[in-house]
């Protein structure tokens, strides 16, 4: 029977905690074990490249075109659903993509912000910030948790 990858991650930082860093001499030794131990909790929650932490990402893009799509901004760029794939590979490619048109609907923003009222300039701004907002909080709920402290002091 196979593990899997988080799994083995967790093995791995256990081992670290319980057998090798206890026999480090030195803080820095030890902050540098901590230092692994940070990057291979950011490796078991992002290694997996699962449908649904790529879907939560493409929810976000819907909902920015159903947005902006009430501002009567054209949206074909963004998916209007949820891609019912689940090979991550289609779904990360759909986000990548997505992200680029919504990079180069922020710098038609600016360039055609003097064209714009200024009720419509700022409903596209409220729902860009809506939107990176959202991107930013899973982003942070998907990544490990900071370890400056042992790191930097060599102990938990």
């Amino acid at each position: 029977m196979n593990n899997s990858l988080p799994r083995l991650i967790d093995g791995m930082v256990a081992t670290l905690r319980s057998e090798i860093i206890p026999h480090l001499d030195g803080e820095f030794a030890r902050g540098q074990a901590f230092g692994v131990i940070y990057m291979l909790n950011n490796i078991r929650l992002r290694a997996d490249w699962s449908p649904a932490f790529l879907g939560e990402q493409l929810a976000a893009l819907v909902e920015l075109a159903v947005s902006l799509g009430s501002l009567g901004v054209d949206t074909k760029f963004i998916p209007e659903t949820a891609p019912d794939s689940s090979d991550p590979r289609v779904l990360e490619a759909l986000r990548d993509e997505g992200d680029q048109r919504v990079c180069a609907l922020m710098d038609w923003l600016e360039q055609q912000r003097a064209q714009l009222s200024v009720d419509t300039a700022a409903a596209l701004d409220a729902a860009l910030f809506r939107y990176m907002n959202r991107q930013l909080k899973w982003e942070l709920s998907t990544s490990a948790k900071p370890m400056f402290a042992e790191i930097s002091g060599g102990a938990e």
